[in-house]
């Protein structure tokens, strides 16, 4: 078995046992009818979901080696964006976060650019409009 397939199958592990978890938390008191399990129950499913494409998905004979890169960046790229999260606020630091991922995945930089501003747009939408949650300004008057 390769190691994407065993880490596919510890992706599954992970998510079976982040679901039991979330199935089972209580809390006196809540604002939500549904109570806490419903996210984190979802974000285990779709764990597991992502390790089993990973044990399903044909293997690859190489690597091209300007992707071995990737996943570094990508840790830099995280970090980036917590540390830029305040000073620049929710929209700028998640569109240069998704511009970042897109551009790391393949897409064109113009293409990467648009997925980003869509992304942080949407995002917005979700968190701020619908969820009501306060996000950092930052430098953006919204």
């Amino acid at each position: 078995m390769t190691a994407d397939r065993w880490l596919g199958a510890g992706f599954i592990a992970l998510g079976g046992w982040a679901f039991w978890i979330a199935w089972g938390l209580q809390v006196p008191f809540a604002a939500d009818p549904l109570g806490p399990t419903p996210f984190p129950a979802t974000v285990a499913l779709v764990v597991a979901l992502c390790g089993l494409g990973m044990v399903l998905r044909p293997v690859h004979g190489f690597v091209r080696p300007e992707r071995l890169a990737a996943p570094p960046l990508l840790v830099g790229d995280m970090v980036a964006y917590a540390l830029l999260m305040v000073p620049l606020g929710f929209m700028v630091a998640t569109a240069l976060m998704a511009t970042a991922v897109a551009w790391l995945f393949g897409a064109r930089p113009l293409a990467a650019l648009g997925v980003g501003v869509v992304t942080a747009l949407l995002l917005w939408l979700l968190f701020d409009k619908l969820l009501d949650l306060p996000l950092p300004k930052g430098i953006l008057p919204l």
